[in-house]
């Protein structure tokens, strides 16, 4: 009788290990849908895991990706996307080659030299990377304290100054501007942070300019205005056409008087256009589906944020510079027309 119970008992055991072990090889395809390593496999649900790439907090990349993606996840069956602040459109390509995201957005420039292996790009090539959209203008923000003795870019020349978290976009077009006016560069005092930190450091006077690279408005550059006393330089005529010459991606860009608080005249700037991009390696029906149901629903969407106003499908595909456009979104802009066929 003992050894019939022992048997029965191995035997239940056995079964119950079984068990346990399907239930674990059946989940296991959701369980890398934060890191993003296991795209372009469906998880339990059958829904392609989607991590987004955005920007630091104060942006507008950030609050775009978190739109974006309650957006796809409330119109498509298909997609389960989320959202993750960054340091930025530099970070943003390296998390895309190591397919640690799905999408992602960053502007010309950032996107030229990632897929060429250029500048900080330098043999480190992200050429699994796919254009989905051309969204609008990321503008040049110089905002210096108003007490710190600058009038124009040429007087940031050894001062403090917040050129943006260290290898971003931000940073290299701050990099360019203080060229454009032969400041060195190396001889300013520099804190690398995002753009939170940025304004608590103008507003308690321990820098005196920082840079912000963002769609206007933004947020950060709403508060140093309003409570850092504030103030936007203007780039010269001549420093935007050496810009335009040597980084043919750059764009004249005006901000209109009174796009912020205590902004009463316009003020000439630079800008270059965002793109909206994603993995090579994106399933061809995902990459239509997210391009379709962005444009179809952009009335819907324009509520969510200011700068989605300056979307313009006419426009999405304007300035890739070579980089090749997803062929799910390259079929639905010849659908509408936008790439004849």
């Amino acid at each position: 009788m003992k050894k019939f119970l022992a048997t029965l008992m191995i035997a239940l055991l056995a079964f119950a290990l079984i068990g346990c072990s399907s239930s674990s090889t059946g989940g296991g395809a959701d369980s890398g849908s934060a890191s993003g390593k296991d795209s372009g496999s469906s998880g339990k649900s059958g829904k392609y895991s989607i991590m987004f790439a955005t920007g630091t907090t104060t942006g507008t990349y950030y609050p775009l990706g978190a739109i974006f993606s309650d957006f796809w996840n409330k119109k498509l069956d298909n997609v389960q996307a989320s959202s993750q602040a960054t340091n930025g459109s530099v970070q943003n390509l390296i998390f895309i080659k190591n397919g640690e995201a799905q999408v992602a957005l960053t502007p010309t420039g950032t996107l030229y030299e990632g897929y060429n292996g250029e500048a900080s790009f330098d043999g480190n090539k992200v050429e699994n990377v796919r254009i989905l959209a051309g969204l609008y203008p990321n503008v040049n923000h110089l905002v210096a304290r108003k007490d710190a003795g600058i009038k124009t870019i040429a007087d940031i020349a050894g001062k403090k100054i917040v050129p943006g978290a260290t290898g971003s976009a931000t940073e290299i077009e701050t990099q360019r501007a203080l060229e454009a006016y032969d400041v060195d560069y190396e001889g300013t005092k520099k804190d690398f942070v995002g753009f939170t930190e940025a304004t608590d450091l103008m507003r308690n006077k321990q820098t005196d300019v920082a840079m912000v690279m963002a769609g206007v408005p933004t947020s950060a550059v709403t508060e140093m205005l309003a409570t850092a006393n504030g103030q936007l330089l203007p780039y010269s005529e001549e420093a935007v056409a050496y810009l335009k010459e040597k980084y043919p991606w750059t764009m004249e860009y005006t901000i209109k008087a009174n796009s912020y608080e205590n902004q009463p005249e316009d003020v000439l700037s630079v800008a270059q256009n965002n793109f909206l991009v994603a993995t090579a390696d994106m399933p061809d029906e995902v990459a239509y589906e997210l391009v379709k149901s962005l444009w179809e629903g952009l009335e819907e969407l324009k509520g969510s944020h200011a700068v989605i106003a300056q979307f313009d499908i006419e426009k999405a595909l304007e300035g890739t510079s070579g980089i090749p456009i997803h062929p799910g979104a390259e079929k639905f802009y010849k659908e509408k027309g936008i790439i004849k066929k």
